[in-house]
């Protein structure tokens, strides 16, 4: 048996088959294919065409390698979906108070206290602007947009973008920040979004402090420490 699959794995090596190849095709170890086929001189053009097969090896793999995490992901996403869907009232109460922990503008001067949010992501922008509508009571046409720009990025297409995302006209849009836009430094695209940064605003000192006031129930809840945030509402009154 070891003589016939001798013969075999350096017929095969001839034909221009790698070890590898050989060892899966004839099912024997890598380490005895390459002590029958170690003489034979395999041709430039046959090197040639192992190498080729290497690359659409690798190549099959990593296609079904990213193919099986699509499938695991999808499989993920929707047992998430089941499990935390529909969202109720409360659900985006709770996400709005955390979004503003994270992302919003915090002011200890009287004057200065407004609800603004800043993120250039559309998803976040819109869990924001619905909770501000469904749980703060917000005016809708009260909220103001503004966007901080790169000089290279396109104004209008820019306004045109956020406004269908959020569903807001662009009359509700603020003039917007331009700034140097740094295209020619290495790698600074690459953390930079297509169409800016967008801040959302809500000139209301009442669901500002309701907010805020939220932010350090849940806080206290799980007794985190606020104290910085304690200054920063001092004069709430």
């Amino acid at each position: 048996m070891k003589l016939e699959e001798k013969n075999r794995s350096r017929t095969l090596r001839c034909q221009g088959y790698s070890i590898k190849q050989i060892a899966e095709t004839l099912k024997v170890a890598k380490g005895s294919v390459s002590s029958w086929v170690r003489d034979i001189k395999i041709p430039e053009t046959l090197i040639a065409n192992i190498e080729n097969r290497k690359r659409l090896g690798r190549e099959h793999s990593r296609v079904a390698r990213l193919s099986n995490i699509a499938r695991r992901n999808c499989e993920v996403d929707a047992k998430c979906r089941e499990e935390i869907l529909p969202l109720s009232e409360r659900d985006l109460w709770i996400a709005g108070i955390m979004l503003y922990a994270g992302e919003g503008y915090k002011s200890a001067r009287v004057s200065g206290q407004r609800i603004e949010l800043a993120n250039s992501d559309p998803d976040i922008l819109r869990v924001f602007v619905n909770f501000l509508e469904k749980v703060c009571l917000a005016c809708k046409q009260k909220i103001k947009i503004r966007l901080m720009l790169y000089e290279d990025i396109n104004t209008e297409e820019a306004k045109r973008y956020w406004s269908e995302q959020l569903d807001i006209p662009q009359d509700q849009f603020c003039r917007p920040f331009i700034k140097q836009s740094y295209k020619n430094i290495p790698f600074r695209h690459l953390r930079r979004s297509k169409y800016g940064t967008v801040h959302i605003i809500l000139c209301d000192v009442v669901v500002y402090r309701k907010i805020i006031g939220w932010m350090k129930a849940v806080y206290e809840f799980n007794k985190l420490d606020f104290t910085n945030l304690d200054r920063g509402v001092a004069q709430f009154g």
